[in-house]
């Protein structure tokens, strides 16, 4: 079984009391919470208590499950940098058809990255690094397909890259979070229009 169908079947197993989108969305806000408060200490003591306020839900053996399936998806972004969460939001039906969610697929994304890199490239070899503006990142596939072009020609997308992205649905913003925070890609994320 792969990364992706154990995540799932490990979130799955955690339904019963709550819905299925409520286990996905908890399970995104405490990886958030934990991500941040690894790396930035100035709201510690707020995330903690958001994070404990979620937790505090389930059972123990839910709790370590949700960590086993951080461990799953920090796993496999080092195996293959593709959008994870966007597959497994997508493959668990959760998209808001009401804003209109359809997530771009990893392979088109990739595509789009590697056409429109040329000028990325020009802006790094000027600059030293280059700046990229995503106003709907969803989940970050393309932000994740920009890594992995740039990776594949030779440069460092943790230290070559400034991403600014956006989205009106907090629960896709913080899935590109969590992807790009385990990537180690620098990145401005927030909830607009």
């Amino acid at each position: 079984m792969n990364k992706k169908n154990e995540i799932i079947n490990k979130l799955q197993s955690i339904t019963g009391k709550y819905s299925l989108g409520g286990v996905f969305n908890d399970w995104i806000h405490l990886m958030a919470y934990t991500c941040s408060n690894t790396m930035n200490h100035l709201q510690f003591e707020e995330r903690e208590a958001l994070y404990l306020s979620i937790i505090k839900k389930y059972s123990r053996d839910q709790a370590i499950t949700f960590c086993e399936c951080f461990q799953l998806l920090t796993s496999a972004l080092e195996e293959d940098s593709i959008d994870w969460l966007g597959e497994i939001y997508m493959e668990l039906n959760l998209a808001n058809k009401s804003m209109g969610q359809c997530f771009t697929p990893n392979h088109i994304a990739r595509l789009m990255a590697e056409l429109t890199f040329v000028s990325g490239q020009s802006e790094i070899l000027e600059n030293g690094r280059m700046n990229y503006y995503e106003p709907c990142c969803g989940s970050g596939s393309m932000i994740i397909g920009l890594a992995s072009a740039m990776k594949e020609k030779g440069y460092n997308f943790q230290t070559q890259l400034i991403v600014h992205c956006e989205d009106l649905d907090d629960n896709c913003l913080l899935m590109t979070y969590v992807q790009l925070s385990i990537l180690g890609i620098s990145a401005i994320c927030q909830v607009k229009n």
